[in-house]
């Protein structure tokens, strides 16, 4: 009876790291995908108007299911320079046995050159 109990605990727990596992790896694709879509928003080449790339993540982040907020976006524009900086943070956690939660910092900055320096 102790050699089935011990094996049904390591099942157990051995599924839940797994779970857990899963989850952590889904946090860190979500962050990615709205990373590349902030790139892609952002790029030099984008169609899309600089002051429309906020609202924009905020959709992706709510069908996602992303903690993100527009507090949480900048954007800077330095005309004398000729430099578009956006810059997003968010914190994101997964509960551990709904008691501790595990917590995610994400950051992201990127820059844009739309003038040539000489």
């Amino acid at each position: 009876m102790g050699k089935i109990f011990l094996w049904f605990l390591i099942i157990i727990v051995l599924g839940y790291g797994i779970l857990f596992g899963v989850r952590c790896i889904k946090v860190k694709l979500d962050y990615s995908n709205l990373k590349s879509e902030a790139q892609e928003l952002f790029g030099s080449n984008s169609n899309i108007a600089y002051s429309a790339v906020p609202s924009r993540l905020l959709e992706m982040a709510e069908e996602q299911k992303i903690p993100l907020k527009e507090e949480n976006i900048e954007i800077y524009i330095d005309d004398w320079e000729g430099v578009r900086v956006i810059t997003f943070n968010y914190v994101d956690s997964i509960p551990v046995l709904n008691y501790k939660n595990v917590f995610f910092n994400f950051s992201f900055a990127d820059t844009v050159y739309y003038k040539s320096r000489n």
